[in-house]
């Protein structure tokens, strides 16, 4: 093989190969997956990996107040330490991996990267903006209080 043959042929696949590391990096099925928080995800609180929970003596105490916790946002949405008076769900968008954050004003969960938008229910009220793809519905996990201790269930 010549010289010239031979670099030709190397940079070919060289190029496959990096082509094919960046496909793989970028989850080969597009951007609608979920990422993958692993099994402690940031943010401390919860229990065991499938639970999460926050301390409403001091998080969460006004109409609007969010937190996050073991990969669950927490947000209040009415007066009061019953479970229908808060929302958990995932705390990062489906779109890219995304900080969800919710906004009390406009009564959505937005997404910081592409800004993807949310009911409080989780369903989508905007897709992901200035970018490819599309986004899922949020999860949204089931809560209950006990004493100062608000947990979601992560299913």
């Amino acid at each position: 093989m010549e010289r010239e043959e031979f670099i030709k042929s190397l940079g070919l696949g060289l190029a496959l190969i990096c082509t094919g590391s960046c496909m793989s990096g970028c989850g080969g099925k597009g951007d609608t997956g979920t990422p993958d928080p692993g099994p402690n995800p940031p943010g401390g609180g919860g229990g065991g990996g499938n639970t999460a929970s926050v301390n409403l003596s001091t998080q969460l105490m006004a109409i609007g107040d969010q937190a996050t916790a073991n990969g669950v946002l927490f947000f209040r949405i009415a007066a009061g330490n019953m479970p229908a008076s808060f929302v958990a769900t995932e705390s990062i968008c489906p779109h890219q991996g995304g900080s969800l954050v919710w906004k009390q004003a406009q009564s959505r969960i937005q997404c910081q990267t592409h800004f993807s938008e949310y009911g409080s229910n989780g369903g989508v009220l905007q897709q992901p903006q200035n970018t490819t793809g599309t986004t899922r519905t949020l999860k949204i996990y089931s809560t209950a209080v006990s004493g100062t201790t608000l947990t979601a269930t992560i299913a």
